[in-house]
């Protein structure tokens, strides 16, 4: 099942490359790419190879149905995916801001873990005398409560 049990009682409709529809329960809390992994497995489809799409827009899979601002009932389309999702190839750039309001930035392998990312940052920091020169450091990453996906400020650090 593509959401968890309880709550909501919002359902979408996914229509199949094999003309089949698929209805699956969804939350708010539900991710987009759930909705399409359950559709392909059903329907034997690989997910990778596809995106779905409301209307004219094909829709960004990881948003939560809160903030996709689709209706109720909405009936969505499985469609080619225009660029792979997966795979070493795929590069994202990553900035990091430190509380003292400087900025860390560069670009990874979108396979990377963050565990990989920040001790990268760890290790090609300018600053003397920063806890990034330091052998031995700690990075704690705290949600903020009350953020939208996509806000530049909700993912904040602290370095010890």
């Amino acid at each position: 099942m593509a959401a968890p049990a309880g709550g909501g009682g919002s359902a979408v409709s996914v229509l199949a490359p094999n003309g089949r529809r698929h209805t699956v329960k969804v939350t708010p809390s539900t991710v987009l790419l759930q909705v399409l992994e359950d559709t392909c497995r059903r329907q034997d489809f690989n997910p990778c190879e596809y995106d779905l799409k409301f209307q004219r827009s094909v829709l960004d899979l990881s948003l939560q149905w809160r903030f996709a601002n689709l209706p109720n009932n909405a009936k969505l389309e499985m469609v080619p995916a225009s660029r792979s999702r997966e795979g070493p190839e795929n590069m994202v750039r990553v900035a990091l801001q430190l509380d003292d309001g400087s900025r860390l930035q560069d670009s990874f392998c979108s396979g990377q873990t963050l565990w990989e990312l920040l001790s990268h940052f760890a290790q090609t920091s300018p600053w003397t005398g920063s806890p990034w020169t330091g052998s031995l450091w700690c990075a704690t990453l705290t949600w903020r409560s009350g953020c939208r996906p996509g806000q530049r400020s909700c993912l904040t650090s602290s370095l010890s």
